[in-house]
Parts: C-alpha cells; structure tokens; sequence
C-alpha cells in the first residue's frame, strides 16, 4: 500500500474525522444555548415541543412531501442524501478504516445494493447540478459553495464506482487518490458548509417555534418602533 494511503487511512483520517466532530458538536451546542437563551427572554413557556419532535421526524422521511413543489428537485435531493448516507456509513471498505482507528463497526451493506445506491447518487447530484444551472430561481439562490459541494459529491461517487469496476478506464492508485483526499476534504468541510443541516436539522423547527414568541407587549413595542407612537392602521 504506498505511504500516502497508510497516511490517509490512518492519522489524516483521525485529524479530519475529530475535526468534523467537534467543529459540529460546537454547532449544536450553540444552537440550543440560543434557542434556550431566546426561550427564556420570550417568558414563554408553552413550546408545544411534542409536535415540535413529531414535525422534525415526518421532515426526516419526507415521503409524503415529495410530490409538492419541485418534485424532480425534491426527490433527487432526498435520493443524493440517501445514497450519500448510505454509501458512506455502510460500505465495507469505509467500515474497515473507521474500525481501525476508531474500533467502531457495524454490518455493512451487500455491495450490489451499494452500486446501485451509487449510481442513485450520481443521477441525483447530477439532476440537481443542472437544477441549479438552469432553473432561474435556484440559480439566483445559489453560491459557488453549492456548486462545488455538489461537483464534489458527484466527483466522490463517480470515482468511487469506477474504482470498484474491473473495467475502470483509470489508473487506480491516482483514481483513489482523488477519492480518498476529496472524501477527506467533504468530511472537514461539515462543519463549515450546509452539510452541517445533518446536526442542525432537528434544532431548525424548535429554533423557529422559539423565535416567534416574544417577549410580553413587544409586538406592541416593534410596531411602536417601526411606525411610531402611533402605530399603523392596517
């Protein structure tokens, strides 16, 4: 195995893997201190957080949401995330290098379920790519952080299903060079980029739920503030 893959495998890995971890764990950690915080100045305390829980696990598994706006876009974002999800936790040779640095492992899945979840992926950040090229309003949304997280994505599948092909057209020490430094460089980008959601997401709605009970009389003291003494008839 040359040097530079026993690197990657073992201390770049560590590095990278703690990186990511605590780098989302301070996310998580500041988000609920604020939405505490914002709970607390409101006076208000019936959050209805069952509902709150109930609404964050049917946005888990959205399947009945599918089919609303942009259900092309949708169901290639849902299917990259469980390609993504999938392929990642749950291949062989991923679980071999977490085993070995962390003595953490878990059943694999069966490789052919695997190369079609890739070839999900590819068609899913390959759709969504193009959304973002040419449909105007996720054009304008969009920033060169979106772009090249998805190139990257696609990048990491592609290369990572030619690798395991007995056709594969690449020389394949370079080929996974390019997906052992990209798959390194996505996982230290988590914290930093959108990709953080994975730990946000289930915060967002109790953060929202928070954000819209204010403090007593101060809907009175914002249109005060914005319209004067006065106020404004509506």
């Amino acid at each position: 195995m040359p040097t530079w893959m026993v690197l990657a495998k073992g201390p770049v890995f560590l590095f990278v893997l703690t990186l990511a971890l605590l780098g989302l764990l301070r996310l998580a950690l500041l988000t609920t201190w604020d939405i505490a915080a914002a709970i607390r100045r409101a006076g208000f305390r019936q959050i209805p957080y069952r509902q709150v829980a109930l609404q964050t696990i049917s946005w888990l598994v959205p399947f009945g949401r599918l089919h609303r706006n942009r259900a092309g876009y949708s169901l290639a974002s849902f299917g990259l995330h469980l390609s993504l999800l999938a392929v990642s936790f749950f291949l062989r040779n991923h679980l071999d290098i977490l085993r070995a640095n962390t003595g953490l492992t878990w059943m694999p899945f069966p490789k052919p379920a695997l190369d079609a979840l890739a070839l999900a992926g590819i068609l899913a950040a390959t759709t969504m790519l193009f959304h973002r090229l040419y449909a105007a309003g996720s054009r304008r949304l969009s920033t060169p952080a979106d772009y090249l997280l998805l190139l990257l994505i696609l990048g990491l599948f592609v290369s990572g299903y030619l690798a395991g092909r007995a056709w594969n057209p690449i020389p394949y020490d370079g080929l996974m060079l390019f997906h052992t430094l990209g798959g390194m460089a996505l996982v230290a980008l988590v914290p930093f980029t959108k990709i953080a959601h994975c730990v946000l997401f289930p915060l967002i709605r109790l953060g929202t739920e928070a954000a819209w009970h204010l403090t007593p009389q101060g809907g009175s003291r914002v249109v005060q503030s914005l319209h004067g003494a006065q106020g404004r008839k509506l």
